[in-house]
């Protein structure tokens, strides 16, 4: 019995220390170490092996001036079945000064738990750099200065629709849907990037109702429409603004004519009409002001609702030739090679060896199938195990997979595997090729077999202690009674500790409604003059409840910031919060919220409504201006 025990016990250590070695990591890291005192450093904050992550809290910064963020990206990876998820915010700050400079740690709850990032140390000198913008650390604004206004480029006008125009018409000369492709023939196998984007020179929300089903293809998704920028450019000689709807890249499975089925937008496109403009003064630079809306009544505007669809396109498919296949060729399609590495080369029947293969390059990998192994006789192999390192923002894929397998050897002696064949066809020289692992040594020596001996004996005399225990019934009754009376005692102190922590969480309770009823009470005080429109249309017009919520924003931050309302702007709100010395965790909120009305505003493709917690959220940081706290 005291084995049987020692055995579960160490069965539960073992389970222990595996479950934390998924522990949740929480890191931050600085782009750059030392920097110039003109030049930009991006910190980022990483949260890896975490379920769920319910809130970050970013550190006091007092020596660095926030130019931009939070940037929020996130990804995962799949090993095994073993789905490992990581997110990460970055934020790019500007040096007030030269110096050595901490950055304190951040704060994150995870899972339930509350954890501390490590701190970061800055050294900024009291040089100037000589190319700024082409430094690493600044590499992310692509060449230019976060805290200049940035030129944006003329707005249309075509979204005035002057007497006798009718709207439905004007839609369809001034937005399309179309897509695009970086070839239209292919081999199977070979990656083609589809790429659906809407044309516009009009002011709509928009929304992809329909995907295309790509049948035939193994999809990766390179883009999806929650990506909100957009570029210029020429069709016919007239500009658009241009969204992408979708970008994927495409891996064929069949040869033949493929059609590439439509998208579908559906767009909600507004315009002014040409008469109520005429009575307005510097209307049009007001509809494209930053932060701004027009307000303009609704017998001033016409709405159109219309679903616009690109049109199918074909790709003709190539088979791979049947000629000069190898005998190892699996359906790999690119540019690979193969290696492969014995964990151990030397070890005894009583262990277990473990051959590492390697498939590394670009192409369809994930489409690869593990190759064959020509196993010497005498051993036994297990199923292979593989796990995936895949770079899927890449064309074609680039990484590597991963094949262990284990097996064990019954017979001593010097054993060879021969060398492992990989093949795969080379799309861009339009021919098979073989790449080849060396051959494989490994010695075995004879074991002393005292792990199954010691296993048949522990065994035995386990048996024998239970069958001994059991055949005494006195014993079985007096431990069974033992454990009922324990159970009853420990049953009956649960329950009387269950009570008293419920008249507790009772009293906790009634005290936290109290608090929150009284802080609902002071913000509600302080942001009904600011807010109060903005609150009568949470239930309205969701773009006049934006326009006015950004209008309440606006006029709180002149109040505050004691600047003209018309001079406000992304440079003068950051200048003069950094002058109130309002804190950096306030001042990145009230980034966030800016951001977020700026693309319900403008940005043509809608998120979900967002309007009560944006309310909530404006209505938190405005208490949080009046009283300058963190």
């Amino acid at each position: 019995m005291q084995a049987f025990l020692q055995k579960f016990l160490s069965f539960l250590l073992m389970v222990s220390c595996h479950v934390t070695m998924a522990q949740v990591k929480f890191t931050a890291t600085t782009s750059a170490q030392k920097i110039n005192k003109n030049e930009f450093v991006q910190l980022k904050l990483m949260v890896e092996n975490a379920n769920e992550v319910q809130s970050i809290t970013p550190p006091e910064i007092n020596d660095f001036q926030l130019v931009s963020g939070p940037n929020q990206e996130n990804g995962m990876t799949s090993i095994n079945g073993n789905v490992k998820k990581y997110i990460a915010l970055t934020y790019v700050l500007q040096p007030k000064g030269p110096g050595n400079f901490t950055i304190p740690a951040a704060i994150v709850t995870a899972d339930g738990k509350t954890y501390k990032s490590n701190t970061v140390t800055v050294q900024v000198l009291n040089a100037i750099g000589s190319n700024n913008q082409a430094n690493v650390n600044s590499g992310l604004f692509g060449g230019f200065n976060p805290f200049e206004e940035a030129t944006t480029p003329a707005p249309f006008n075509d979204f005035i629709l002057k007497k006798g125009e009718n709207a439905a018409d004007k839609v369809n000369r001034n937005m399309f849907v179309k897509l695009e492709l970086n070839k239209t023939s292919c081999y199977i196998g070979e990656p083609v990037i589809a790429t659906y984007k809407l044309y516009t020179r009009l002011k709509s929300e928009s929304n992809l109702v329909k995907n295309p089903s790509f049948n035939g293809f193994s999809v990766i998704d390179l883009q999806q429409p929650d990506n909100l920028s957009y570029t210029r450019e020429k069709v016919n000689g007239r500009e658009y603004n241009v969204y992408i709807a979708r970008r994927s890249q495409l891996y064929p499975l069949q040869s033949g004519n493929l059609v590439l089925d439509p998208v579908e937008i559906e767009n909600n496109v507004h315009f002014i009409k040409e008469a109520y403009v005429n009575t307005q003064d510097n209307l049009i630079n007001d509809v494209f002001q930053e932060f701004e809306g027009a307000g303009i009544p609704a017998e001033g505007m016409e709405e159109l609702k219309i679903t616009l669809k690109s049109k199918p396109v074909s790709i003709t498919v190539k088979a791979l030739p049947d000629s000069n296949v190898p005998a190892s060729f699996k359906g790999a399609v690119g540019n690979f090679g193969i290696e492969a590495v014995m964990e151990k080369n030397n070890f005894t029947t009583d262990d277990a060896g473990k051959l590492n293969v390697t498939i590394s390059g670009a192409g369809n990998l994930q489409l690869v199938n593990t190759p064959e192994v020509n196993w010497p006789q005498g051993f036994e192999v297990f199923d292979p195990k593989t796990s995936d390192n895949f770079d899927k923002t890449t064309v074609p894929v680039r990484g590597s997979k991963l094949i262990s397998y284990a097996f064990t050897i019954t017979a001593p002696g010097t054993y060879t595997i021969p060398p492992i064949s990989f093949s795969y066809f080379s799309s861009k020289e339009g021919k098979y090729k073989t790449d080849s692992t060396k051959s494989i040594s490994i010695t075995v020596t004879k074991g002393l077999n005292n792990k199954k001996e010691s296993i048949s004996i522990v065994k035995k005399e386990n048996a024998g202690l239970l069958n001994k225990f059991f055949s005494n019934r006195r014993w079985v009754v007096s431990v069974v009674a033992i454990f009922i009376v324990c159970g009853l005692i420990f049953w009956l102190k649960r329950d009387k500790k269950r009570e008293e922590k419920i008249q507790e969480a009772l009293l906790v309770k009634a005290e936290s409604e109290k608090i929150e009823n009284t802080v609902a009470e002071v913000i509600e005080t302080t942001t009904i003059n600011y807010l109060e429109k903005a609150r009568d249309l949470l239930y309205g017009d969701s773009n006049v409840f934006y326009t006015e919520l950004n209008a309440g924003l606006k006029y709180c931050l002149s109040q505050k910031l004691h600047l003209p309302i018309e001079t406000i702007n992304k440079k003068s709100i950051a200048e003069q919060l950094d002058k109130e010395n309002i804190s950096f965790k306030t001042v990145i909120q009230l980034q966030k919220i800016l951001n977020e009305i700026e693309l319900q505003l403008y940005a043509p493709f809608t998120t979900d409504d967002k309007r009560h917690e944006l309310y909530d959220e404006t209505a938190t940081v405005i208490q949080l201006l009046e009283t300058n706290k963190n």
